[in-house]
């Protein structure tokens, strides 16, 4: 269906529901895309000559230094310079061509010009001239990015794209060219997103040798266990770097000789040049396998002065195809190389890949694995920031606020969308830049906090009150909150962003009392009141706010419907004239945690009915009861020695560990302590036993009343570096299962892919690095297992943020929590990763589930370890209320528990996008979370009606988009390609999942891990 470009309302769905084309994907009117290529000419090497810029949204300088061009000292660096350049040098030559990719830069300034430049550049992009490649708000990392994050970002650039050039501006081709290593899951959202491929600079040194040698540098990555077209994408390697050619870069930040090409001058060199660039092109053909090459030509900040560039450029096309024999070079973009080899190949098989590019190396000492941990704090902020970020959109959308005041959510998409950028997340950032990087993200998450006060005074009030304000505490996971700690008399409400209903603890830091605390219906909870144990408050005074609290208040906040929200009422009583002093003490009794210190030699354990937790006499944990089954484990907290740099020949040997590389002194890791002082404390609700290593690393090991799981809280720093040797810390366990050097890690929170110890599926390693060769990116979990068959035992961990693991000896598996370095390992950030945090150095406080299961009985091991994961991955948000008001009067005038769903989804689906769209419609997402063969029936297809979805609204229309919501699935035509593999089709075909109506319903298949994204229209009911 051709929609008009602009104006015209038109039927979308339904045959009663209409959506104006301004909320929608927009249509061509103008020839781009492949309509724009130059042809290809028949027997000879096809240079696509294409120039770009890789414009970093922060990195050695924050992200508007970057912008305005300031900090030189830094970095000689400004984009919106960059911009202007190239579209004044674009102008003088409609041959000439220009790809653009950071959206968060692209924006800003199209805002700054006015409306003749604008008109000037929608014809450049009209004509492909200029032509957006990636489109995203930046260019995210593939290793500490959530698929969520990399969803949202992506869209928030696209989405500019759309509204701003239509479809001449929607991106065709994944450009992740500097990435320091690449995922199944990115390749995958960008084959949803409708891309006819995607490219990259980074892989292993080794693997791009023999991929030469091979000429495999171009392959069909499957990427999804689903068969079909749709999970399958054309990916391309460059030769080496995304820079020009050794000679060959024009740019004012540049040193190479520019084409001389006067023959009256002494430095003459046109002919030394075009024969070197020929011996550079037909160098290169023979890695590739097609008679078409592309030759990248930008770095970083490249074309302040384009005219440079282009002049030099235009000189090196015309000599290069005069003098030259056998090549043809002429101005191209990555769309139209992708549509040249498709062109050529026709039916002739590629080659396939199925694993990932985990991890990257680019010399025998250099694994880029530490950045997985990089920046902690900062990590584990970006993932708490989305659960609120998808809140904040669910509410909007729930309440039926206006469509058009989204800009307090707009200001933390665009936040979060930075905060993805490869030196951002990544952690490898200069620390004045990380330090840009918190307040931008904690002044977004401020704005959203306003617009969930808005949404809840719409949704909240029943009555004839105003809700009071809605306080939001940033720092519970420090045991901060103003409000809780100082009211006597508060309102708590916990909203569940997820699809199903959730039962979970609260825990609020508070004074020393008594409490009541009373459910939606008035019926009084069980509490707990945990004392805050001193030493771990002293760990983390430089991290913590001013507090007053003494203890946290527990309690079950049980089944908070889906995208919806439970009100608790609480109360912290005193004995008022006439009040028994016994039912005091009474109350006291009941909520009070048993504390005691244990004794020297003591062995302990803990338990919640279904598992216990047992500490040997040195104060670690030894096993875990599960069923009243055994299984024997160590865990602790380790330590590994950073190489430090030395005076070695080669920078090869010498390579220190640092924010890109891990690189340990040694193969093993040194436990902190051998032993640890413990603090137990059991009460009605959790057990917990806080473990003290040292004065710099502690854990609290909890158990929860009917949680098949055990809760490790861990803290770490300031880690001590006086004695010269940085240190990279992890959590290690170790059991009896024989693995057999397999170990599984999630792809960015989603996919589950196998990993062999020593082992890369298609090339041989050779192992230089016993440790950080074995690293691999974790984001949501990390198990081993002893049976492929699942019939024996698993060991799991679920964490929450992106962190280094692997599994070194059988049975065991490790994350990295937190690393201070004293040397820069020499790949551009220029310091060491040393965060000084608030004082004498970072204190990080984070969580893992540990899942122990003795035996799966047939159960796949995923199976147990989703829910978990799901249930870390988007925990409730809280928000306070001080109150004045009783009870009764409270849920008189306030809704105390609504859910925003008709009813809750199958255990199987998500809604993972709920958002304010434009002119009145919204954006929905549902994902199937199984996996083929992950569970007996949860792995099925699953059906969903549409109409009757949520709560008060009916969805009168829902259009199917492609996952970036910039195209619709009905016109989304990719690219054919062959591959000869037998467990693909050949050629690659779409499996399709349904949509259809009937009895005026619209229902929605979902099959294994796939998302489907609509634009929706809904009317309240």
């Amino acid at each position: 269906m051709k929609l008009p470009f602009i104006g015209i309302v038109s039927l979308l769905a339904f045959g009663c529901c209409w959506i104006t084309t301004d909320a929608a994907p927009q249509q061509r009117a103008s020839s781009c895309g492949y309509d724009s290529c130059t042809p290809s000419k028949p027997g000879v090497i096809n240079v696509h000559v294409v120039p770009h810029t890789h414009d970093d949204v922060g990195w050695l300088k924050t992200v508007d230094q970057y912008y305005y061009g300031s900090k030189t000292g830094y970095q000689r660096a400004g984009v919106q310079y960059i911009i202007d350049s190239v579209i004044k040098e674009l102008v003088k030559d409609p041959a000439r061509r220009f790809i653009y990719v950071e959206m968060a830069f692209f924006s800003q300034w199209w805002q700054e010009q006015t409306e003749e430049k604008k008109a000037v550049v929608k014809q450049l992009v009209e004509e492909g001239r200029l032509e957006f490649i990636n489109g995203g708000w930046c260019m995210n990392d593939e290793a500490g990015t959530h698929y969520n994050d990399i969803i949202d970002q992506m869209t928030w650039g696209m989405r500019f794209l759309n509204d701003t050039f239509g479809e001449c501006g929607r991106p065709k081709i994944g450009w992740q060219i500097d990435p320091f290593g690449h995922s199944r899951e990115q390749a995958s959202i960008f084959a949803s997103m409708g891309f006819d491929g995607v490219f990259f600079g980074r892989i292993d040194w080794v693997d791009r040798t023999q991929r030469k040698a091979k000429k495999e540098m171009e392959m069909i990555w499957h990427t999804s266990n689903s068969p079909g077209e749709p999970n399958s994408i054309f990916t391309g390697i460059f030769y080496e770097h995304y820079s020009a050619p050794n000679g060959f870069c024009f740019d004012v930040v540049c040193r190479d000789e520019p084409f001389i090409d006067s023959p009256r001058s002494a430095d003459y060199n046109v002919v030394k040049k075009v024969k070197d660039l020929e011996a550079h092109i037909k160098a290169k053909a023979l890695s590739y396998s097609t008679s078409n090459i592309m030759l990248t030509m930008g770095d970083d900040f490249n074309y302040m002065s384009a005219d440079m560039n282009f002049k030099n450029m235009d000189k090196m096309i015309r000599y290069t195809n005069e003098l030259a024999s056998g090549v043809n070079l002429f101005y191209s973009t990555p769309s139209c190389y992708v549509k040249a080899i498709n062109n050529e190949a026709g039916s002739r098989p590629w080659p396939t890949k199925t694993d990932d590019f985990f991890p990257y190396s680019n010399d025998p000492h250099a694994y880029w694995t530490g950045y997985f941990t990089s920046r902690p704090a900062y990590k584990g902020t970006v993932r708490k920031a989305n659960t609120f970020l998808q809140s904040c959109k669910q509410l909007h959308s729930l309440a039926g606020q206006s469509a058009g005041g989204q800009n307090l959510i707009d200001s933390l998409r665009r936040s979060m969308g930075e905060a993805q950028h490869h030196d951002a997340v990544a952690g490898t950032e200069k620390e004045h830049v990380s330090q840009d990087y918190r307040l931008r993200l904690h002044d977004s998450l401020v704005d959203c906090q306003k617009d969930v006060g808005n949404s809840f005074s719409q949704l909240l009030p029943i009555g004839s009150q105003a809700l009071p304000p809605q306080e939001f505490c940033l720092h519970l996971n420090v045991s901060q909150c103003a409000i809780t700690e100082s009211s006597s008399r508060f309102v708590t409400t916990v909203y569940n962003p997820r699809s199903h209903e959730v039962t979970t603890y609260v825990r609020l830091p508070v004074m020393n009392g008594v409490y009541t605390v009373l459910d939606p219906d008035g019926s009084e909870l069980i509490v707990q009141l945990v004392p805050l144990v001193n030493a771990a408050l002293r760990s983390i005074e430089t991290e913590r706010p001013k507090s007053s609290a003494t203890h946290e208040l527990v309690f079950q906040a049980a089944s908070i419907p889906a995208l919806g929200h439970k009100t608790f009422y609480i109360v912290k009583s005193s004995a008022r004239h006439g009040q028994q002093h016994s039912t005091i003490t009474s109350s006291r009794e009941r909520q009070s945690t048993t504390v005691r210190m244990a004794e020297a030699g003591e062995r302990i354990a803990v338990s919640n009915g279904k598992l216990s937790v047992n500490f040997d006499a040195n104060g670690l944990i030894e096993s875990v009861v599960v069923d009243g089954v055994t299984v024997m484990m160590s865990q602790n907290l380790m330590w590994y020695a950073g190489m430090n740099e030395g005076n070695a020949n080669s920078i090869f040997d010498d390579r220190p560990s640092g924010a890109y590389v891990f690189r340990p002194n040694g193969t093993d890791a040194t436990p902190i302590s051998t032993q640890a002082t413990l603090i137990v404390q059991t009460g009605a609700l959790v057990s917990e036993v806080y473990q003290q290593f040292s004065d710099w690393a502690s854990q609290v090991v909890r158990v929860y009343k009917g949680q098949s799981d055990v809760e490790i809280e861990w803290t770490v720093g300031p880690i001590p570096v006086g004695d010269g040797i940085g240190k990279e810390i992890v959590s290690r366990v170790t059991t009896q299962i024989p693995s057999g050097g397999r170990f599984y890690t999630d792809s960015n929170g989603r996919q589950t892919l196998l990993r062999r110890r020593d082992f890369r599926p298609t090339w041989t390693l050779d192992v230089t690095e016993p440790v950080s060769g074995n690293y691999y990116p974790i984001n949501s979990h990390i198990y081993v297992t002893d049976s492929e068959q699942n019939a024996g035992a698993v060991l799991a961990l679920v964490n929450d943020r992106s962190q280094g693991g692997t599994s070194l000896k059988d049975g065991q598996i490790e994350l990295m929590v937190h690393r201070r370095l004293l040397y820069d390992d020499h790949f551009g950030v220029g310091e060491p990763l040393n965060e000084p945090g608030d004082g004498p150095g970072l204190v990080v406080r984070g969580t893992h589930y540990l899942l122990v299961n003795p035996s799966l009985a047939g159960n796949h091991p995923v199976s147990l370890i989703r829910p978990l994961a799901q249930q870390m991955f988007m925990r409730p948000w809280m928000s306070f209320s001080a109150t004045s008001l009783s009870f009764t009067n409270w849920k008189n005038n306030f809704r105390t528990e609504k859910s925003g769903l008709r009813a809750p989804l199958p255990d199987n689906v998500h809604i993972l996008t709920l958002e304010p769209w434009r002119d009145g419609t919204h954006l929905l997402r549902l994902e199937h979370v199984y996996d083929i063969g992950e569970h007996s029936t949860l792995s099925e297809p699953v059906t969903l009606i549409l109409d009757d979805l949520l709560a008060d609204y009916t969805i009168t229309s829902a259009v199917e988009t492609t996952l970036g919501a910039n195209q619709w699935a009905s016109e989304s035509s990719r690219l054919p390609w062959t591959t000869a593999d037998a467990n693909h089709q050949q050629p690659l075909k779409k499996v399709s999942s349904k949509t259809r109506q009937s009895s005026g319903k619209t229902s929605v298949t979902l099959l294994p891990m796939e998302i489907r994204t609509f634009i929706i229209q809904m009317t309240p009911k």
